[in-house]
């Protein structure tokens, strides 16, 4: 008897990758550069349609019926591209899968310093449906210590542009535990998202990075350490600020309105498959997972990408342990193939509840409060076994 093949929602990212400037804390591969020759952008798009082609069939090798639900270009600065770049991407993502949900999300990340209201104009007229904008803080001296382009006004600005171009679907970043910023201005930030109407927010605490000009400069005594207390203290209340006012964490970092999760990002977290077009992007097909270097000079003469094989356990316990929502024993423990393992996995979900980080029952776990706050404690649990 043959057996049934299902179709499986699929996503597509596509990596633009310059900025202006380079953030301070930012370890994502992306190159510092004001101006960009528009023959390059044209090259840039040819290698990404071929890109396309190739891990399309990748994809289908292994997800036969993948069913298009999103496409997310991000960066580096996706609001420095030309707007025919994405329009020409956008164009070949959907005749190339058969198949799409009702309403494909489409969403481009933007930065104050770049984006305009005639660019944002033009990407609704596109078919980008979703902005996903990069705030950080409204903080002078925050934007500064973070190395961003600290231009507040513009910074304050740039949510109205996204509601007055037509948007209903618009996220803001932000980050806390920067030396300097308080509980009381990382609610003032919130405030004013939530005032200009976001239906999703995203709140990171700062890492600093090896090899970011950020872990440099504190190595270096340029700039103070942020503090683990100070971190966990904006994250409590911004938890708290958030989820009073109806936005509900659904991800460790991810808040968002009724029905304005990020449709791209839950792709990741629940190991459906997805295409990663451009430098140094990764893809996963169902069952393997792929991923391009880290160098635009190899990418741009169609250097093929290259199959990680370690990657699959890895990348399913970190996603396992981002959801906010119940989770069933048996996915972590057929990640183990021994018995032995299978049980060190139930002992370390048996000890992970009585010290408070998960509620569980004999089928389902779910971390708590707690369990999300330290889940790196768990993940590393796990990845010793």
């Amino acid at each position: 008897m043959n057996q049934l093949v299902y179709p499986s929602l699929a996503g597509v990212y596509v990596h633009l990758p310059f900025c202006d400037v380079k953030c301070a804390y930012c370890d994502f591969y992306s190159i510092a550069k004001r101006h960009i020759d528009p023959e390059f952008w044209k090259k840039y798009t040819e290698i990404l349609l071929q890109d396309l082609g190739a891990s399309y069939q990748k994809l289908i090798e292994d997800t036969p019926h993948p069913v298009l639900s999103s496409i997310f270009f991000g960066g580096g600065t996706p609001s420095k591209a030309p707007f025919f770049v994405l329009e020409k991407i956008i164009e070949e993502i959907l005749l190339i899968f058969p198949k799409h949900t009702l309403a494909v999300e489409i969403t481009a990340e933007a930065n104050p310093e770049s984006v305009s209201e005639t660019l944002l104009k033009n990407w609704k007229g596109i078919g980008i449906n979703r902005v996903s904008v990069g705030l950080q803080s409204l903080e002078e001296a925050t934007l500064k210590y973070l190395g961003r382009l600290y231009d507040a006004a513009s910074y304050r600005h740039v949510l109205s542009w996204i509601k007055n171009a037509g948007f209903k679907n618009y996220s803001a970043d932000f980050i806390t535990g920067v030396p300097g910023q308080s509980v009381e201005s990382t609610l003032h930030d919130l405030e004013f998202a939530i005032q200009e109407g976001v239906t999703h927010v995203s709140v990171y605490q700062l890492m600093v990075e090896n090899g970011t000009r950020l872990k440099e400069k504190i190595r270096m005594g340029i700039l103070p350490h942020p503090r683990d207390e100070e971190q966990e203290k904006q994250m409590d209340s911004a938890i708290e600020y958030l989820e009073a006012r109806g936005f509900n964490r659904y991800e460790i970092s991810n808040f968002s309105k009724n029905g304005f999760g990020s449709i791209h990002n839950k792709l990741y977290w629940t190991g459906r498959p997805y295409l990663g077009l451009g430098v140094s992007a990764h893809s996963f097909t169902g069952a393997r997972r792929f991923y391009h270097p880290r160098s635009l000079e190899k990418y741009m003469l169609g250097f093929s990408s290259l199959e990680d094989k370690d990657a699959q356990k890895r990348d399913q316990l970190i996603n396992l342990l981002r959801l906010k929502k119940a989770q069933r024993i048996k996915d972590v423990e057929n990640l183990f193939s021994e018995e032995k393992d299978r049980k060190a996995v139930r002992n370390i979900l048996n000890e992970a509840e009585k010290s408070g980080y998960l509620n569980k029952s004999d089928k389902l776990f779910m971390l708590t409060h707690k369990g999300l706050k330290f889940s790196d404690f768990l993940l590393d649990k796990f990845w010793k076994i």
